[in-house]
């Protein structure tokens, strides 16, 4: 008789559903954005273990020689124009996952599941997450490697499966490792949702270096000469440009986009704030703009860019200039519930990519170098100046949200909790706060 070698822990479903219930919520947004995030569907207890477990053993197999990463959605029937259902649903089951993975690969598709009439799962189609401007209340579970997988529930990750741990994400401890960073380049111009902009904008570069699987290092620098000083030169791909598309490039909004937009710039202009016109189209350029800067990490070397994304060159090599780094500790952070940083030493650090990275973090004390590996780790360094210690965020990619504006709207009310909002806000930046966060209400429960 075969037994499964592997259970889900009891007690971590329990906590999960619980949490996907809504009976028990540990990270809630911030009170102004509660109703901002719709509450959906969820399954039971036992389909949710059924669930989770089935994806994570799809999640050791290949399929013509291609690790399967594949998409769950927990969703009804939708009869919408980019879904594809099947006229006999098939078992949900990893041998059924595993078949139709290299169809969904390139198509950022999720694989619909629902119980049929007599409470069985099955799989009735797929469905394009083509929507940019809504957060959906579906629970998706996504597999990020051979037994990694990600839970996540009305458009932001509430825990994770990495190897043999099951862990609930906070993404707190990742936030206030890297925003000094962010908030030291700020301009005296800037208004305070600027660094959230660069905060949200580092997040979708990083998840769309994992979109290639090739690896990649972007370092994002001060916007001076001093990072020079650790690239070895010359550079063979320099020049420089922030990639930001012509207007007839930017898609035209939909007439729901535009509605939202006159409604906001009614409300800019009723405060009496000065916001350019073209906020949606900007935010939308910047979406475009991330995805062009992560394709360029595919080539060899690394991409240095400043805080607001002007892109000096790519392919470079990093030098040392202060050997002490391989003598300094690194203090390892990973953005998960209950977790204390303890230190390792800078030999631990597995590869040329990632030790050349927290070089350059040691020797730029302004900077951030981001690392995405081949299998699709994240990794952040920066320098704990006050310590002379690395700090590195592991597992980042698990705090990676959902592309679009619902991954904006969800770091919004982070920068609320933990106080980033308040840091220097002046009395009309907190009125154009509360405006787009009743514009951002408005919106979501439309869409919803």
């Amino acid at each position: 008789m075969q037994h499964q070698a592997y259970q889900l822990s009891q007690p971590f479903i329990r906590e999960l559903f619980e949490r996907i219930s809504g009976s028990k919520e540990i990270i809630a947004p911030a009170p102004a954005l509660n109703d901002v995030f719709p509450r959906g569907v969820y399954p039971e207890s036992e389909q949710l273990t059924e669930i989770v477990s089935v994806a994570y053993w799809a999640s050791f197999a290949t399929e013509e020689g291609q690790t399967v990463r594949v998409s769950l959605i927990y969703r009804q029937l939708d009869q919408t124009a980019d879904t594809f259902h099947f006229d006999t649903p098939l078992d949900f089951s990893s041998a059924t996952i595993i078949k139709l993975s290299p169809a969904l690969r390139a198509q950022h598709a999720d694989l619909g599941v629902w119980p049929d009439a007599s409470g069985h799962l099955k799989i009735w189609g797929f469905t394009a997450s083509v929507n940019e401007t809504s957060i959906k209340p579906d629970l998706r579970v996504k597999s990020l490697g051979p037994g990694r997988l990600l839970v996540m529930h009305s458009g932001r990750a509430v825990a994770a499966l990495s190897a043999n741990r099951a862990l609930f994400i906070d993404p707190r401890p990742f936030l206030h490792a890297i925003m000094p960073k962010i908030a030291a380049q700020a301009k005296a111009t800037d208004i305070t949702l600027q660094n959230l902009s660069r905060y949200n904008a580092l997040l979708q570069i990083a998840q769309q270096m994992r979109q290639h699987q090739r690896g990649g290092t972007v370092l994002i620098v001060p916007e001076d000469a001093g990072w020079k000083k650790s690239i070895t030169m010359p550079v063979r791909y320099t020049g420089g440009t922030n990639f930001l598309d012509a207007e007839s490039m930017v898609p035209t909004p939909s007439r729901t986009e535009l509605e939202d937009a006159e409604k906001l710039q009614r409300l800019i202009k009723e405060m009496k704030l000065n916001l350019g016109k073209d906020s949606l189209r900007n935010w939308q350029q910047v979406q475009q703009q991330c995805g062009r800067i992560a394709q360029l990490t595919a080539v060899d070397g690394a991409l240095v860019m400043t805080y607001d994304r002007f892109v000096y060159c790519f392919g470079a090599k990093i030098g040392a200039i202060d050997t002490r780094a391989l003598k300094a500790d690194l203090e390892i952070i990973e953005p998960f519930e209950g977790h204390e940083p303890f230190t390792q030493p800078f030999s631990s650090l597995s590869g040329t990519r990632h030790a050349s990275a927290a070089q350059f973090a040691f020797d730029q004390p302004g900077a951030i170098a981001m690392v995405a590996s081949q299998d699709g780790n994240v990794t952040f360094f920066s320098k704990n100046e006050r310590k002379g210690t690395i700090i590195a965020v592991r597992q980042a990619e698990t705090t990676l949200l959902h592309e679009g504006l619902g991954s904006l709207v969800w770091n919004l009310s982070f920068f609320s909790e933990t106080g980033w909002l308040d840091k220097g806000t002046s009395e009309s930046e907190r009125g154009y706060l509360k405006g787009i966060i009743t514009w951002m209400r408005n919106t979501f429960r439309k869409e919803g």
